[in-house]
């Protein structure tokens, strides 16, 4: 009876309201879209809008994107539905059979991506950019031609794109060049399209006069949002200046270009031409200097600002006014950690910059101090957190303090609704006199009640947890979560480092170490194999242990639900001294991550776990096998004896201490069968 009444009910309301509670479900919980598009006809005909309003296409061979456009434009022909349809994502490498490449440097490096997605921390971390040392070319292709082989691959793509009427955002995030004929068909079918281009790059800006095509694509009034990947100088020794290029693009030559990510990299066999001096940046053809500043809202500088960040946010400020931004990132990157805003890049924007505009931003902060010690690292950094307006969403991360939080949370706790905390300290030691003692902010029960009362409107928040076996004072911790009554996304990263073995002058031999455990690990006399031994409980997350944390925080949930916790399984191996003590093998098994969320539903909500790196996980593993058996094959040609490879496994020193938490199980041959986490002590 009541099933009849709400259907009753919902049949009854005007289409437009239907529309909008389909609209809520697509960007709350699209799941429940669809399953809200099941009750009837009706609600089926609702969800029309929201499920096509954003379509996307993968691109990769040719024949494969026609059969993808075709099926695409036979379900909006069906649903009559390409009315609804205001943002195309197209994603991918378009492979062609011959593709003309420009002679130059080789290199059998893998590009950034693919390192990221070796490393599987591309699923964690989805919204990073990788930063790693890899070939980058300026010039590495022809610039595409007007109607060549490849522009003509992009037919299906410009046809579909004339049959979308009201089209208002393109995101492009190809390896390929824009090709020209998707350009045009632009320009003529949806004159006030927003184009998000995430691989713009000029290839031609060594030529003195860029290539028109190039120009025309640069100053076109679709020009909206841009990604740019850039280095001051390219594997190949060629000055890069597209992060020049960008400038006066933002300052008027590209009238409607409102965002701007430059990610700056070190590109690998650049340091070869160091010596050299750089050229002068002649400009772009068209460009007065000081004519005009352009309005940006939104500027990131990722990747490698350590050294140069103060002449970019200066070179910045001549061609766009700061007062517009309303997002702002400076510093950030997968790999980058150890790169961040020194003290001359934070007194000058304190003394210079005014944001009144800016409700998110992010930033790395580095304390500098490899020749001498910085005193007033923590002073700048509370100086540069507290002149900002109150943000909405602020994200932290490099050596963070007690005060630096205390300032964060004084100034911008009432307004956060995001917040992210990632504490890191320079991993390399120093030689005598400079001797590194920080060790990595740890966050406790009271910084996590105190982020809660001083942020009431919170709704997600990512900070890490150091691990400590399962004990109940990590159990309390999670418990904490739990009375952020808004709290709707919690991104924990459970910290398995112990930078206080090299760091901490005063740190004493565990009272609980036997005398296995009292042995040193490795070539350094402060690692003893109890060290290692520690950071295994704390490295093995099962889903188990990944269960157990969630039902503790949402036990104790006050307000509303919480609908996602993805947890990132860090740090084991280090010890403070930069080094990972060559235990990768054990400590990578260990170290699964996790994401769950919640499915809510009528008769009962479902709880969704899945690991997160899997895959990556997987072929590392397979990695190990293939090396246990290659071994295992040599000692049989030197020792003419049958060894196998569980063999090899087992001698091994790293798994010689993992035996000594988890002993090898009845009939087991893999190490890697045998463990499971510590039960949290709840």
């Amino acid at each position: 009876m009541a099933i009849d009444s709400v259907k009753l009910n919902l049949h009854g309301l005007p289409p437009e309201t239907l529309q909008q509670i389909a609209g809520y479900l697509n960007d709350s919980h699209r799941s429940s879209l669809f399953a809200f598009g099941l009750a009837s006809k009706i609600c089926h005909n609702a969800t029309i809008p929201s499920i096509f309003y954003h379509i996307r296409l993968e691109i990769g061979s040719r024949e494969a994107l026609q059969r993808d456009v075709d099926a695409l434009v036979k379900s909006l022909a069906r649903t009559e539905s390409a009315c609804h349809v205001r943002c195309l994502s197209i994603k991918g490498h378009l492979q062609l059979p011959v593709k003309p490449k420009i002679e130059g440097y080789k290199s059998d490096t893998s590009d950034r991506y693919s390192w990221f997605k070796r490393t599987g921390v591309d699923e964690i971390l989805s919204d990073e950019e990788p930063y790693a040392t890899a070939p980058h070319v300026v010039y590495d292709e022809p610039v595409i031609a007007k109607s060549s082989e490849e522009d003509l691959a992009w037919l299906s793509v410009v046809g579909l794109i004339k049959t979308l009427p009201h089209l208002a955002k393109l995101v492009y995030d190809c390896q390929n060049q824009f090709p020209p004929s998707l350009f045009d068909a632009l320009y003529d079918y949806h004159p006030q399209c927003k184009l998000y281009h995430l691989t713009f790059r000029f290839r031609t800006l060594l030529w003195g006069i860029p290539y028109p095509y190039e120009m025309a694509l640069a100053t076109s009034r679709c020009l909206y949002s841009v990604k740019v990947i850039c280095g001051e100088r390219d594997s190949q020794g060629d000055d890069d200046f597209n992060q020049e290029a960008m400038m006066e693009l933002a300052a008027g030559l590209a009238p409607n270009l409102k965002e701007v990510v430059i990610v700056n990299l070190f590109p690998e066999n650049s340091w070869r031409y160091y010596r050299r001096p750089r050229e002068s940046w002649r400009g772009l053809p068209g460009f007065v200097t000081g004519q005009s500043i352009g309005s940006l809202t939104s500027l990131s500088l990722l990747g490698k600002v350590n050294f140069n960040l103060l002449g970019m946010l200066h070179n910045w400020a001549r061609h766009t006014d700061f007062s517009h931004l309303r997002h702002l990132t400076l510093g950030g990157g997968y790999g980058c950690e150890d790169m961040g805003m020194n003290d001359e890049a934070i007194e000058w924007i304190v003394e210079n910059c005014s944001f009144p505009q800016l409700k998110t931003l992010h930033i790395r902060l580095d304390r500098h101090d490899n020749r001498a010690d910085n005193p007033n690292y923590v002073i700048n950094a509370i100086v540069l957190l507290s002149s900002f307006e109150p943000l909405e969403q602020l994200s932290v991360s490099g050596p963070l303090e007690s005060k630096i939080l205390d300032a964060i949370l004084d100034r911008h706790g009432q307004t956060l609704t995001k917040l992210s905390l990632r504490p890191s300290e320079n991993k390399y030691s120093l030689e005598e006199p400079r001797v590194r003692r920080e060790i990595p902010m740890t966050f406790t029960k009271e910084h996590i009640l105190q982020i809660h009362a001083q942020c009431p409107v919170l709704e997600e928040l990512a900070v890490s947890i150091k691990r400590t076996k399962s004990d109940a004072l990590e159990a309390e911790i999670y418990k904490s979560f739990g009375r952020m009554g808004r709290l709707r996304s919690l991104f924990l990263i459970l910290d398995c480092s112990n930078w206080s073995v090299a760091r901490d002058p005063d740190l004493e031999d565990n009272t609980l170490f036997d005398t296995v455990d009292r042995e040193t690990w490795g070539t350094n006399e402060f690692v003893k194999k109890g060290h290692l031994r520690e950071t295994l409980m704390n490295c093995a997350v099962d889903d188990t242990l990944a269960r157990s944390i969630w039902k503790t925080i949402c036990q104790n949930k006050a307000g509303q639900k919480l609908e996602a916790l993805k947890m990132w399984t860090y740090g084991g191996g280090h010890f403070g001294d930069g080094k990972c003590r060559h235990i990768p093998n054990v400590v990578d098994n260990l170290s699964r991550s996790w994401l769950i969320e919640r499915v809510t539903r009528d008769d009962g909500d479902i709880i969704n776990v899945r690991e997160l790196g899997q895959r990556a996980r997987e072929a590392h593993d397979q990695q190990v096998t293939d090396g246990y058996k290659r071994s295992a094959h040599y000692r049989r040609g030197v020792d003419d004896d049958v060894i196998e490879p569980e063999v090899v496994a087992e001698g091994s020193d790293e798994v010689q201490v993992f035996r000594r938490v988890w002993p090898r199980k009845e009939g087991s041959k893999d190490w890697r069968k045998d463990w499971s986490s510590l039960p949290l002590q709840v």
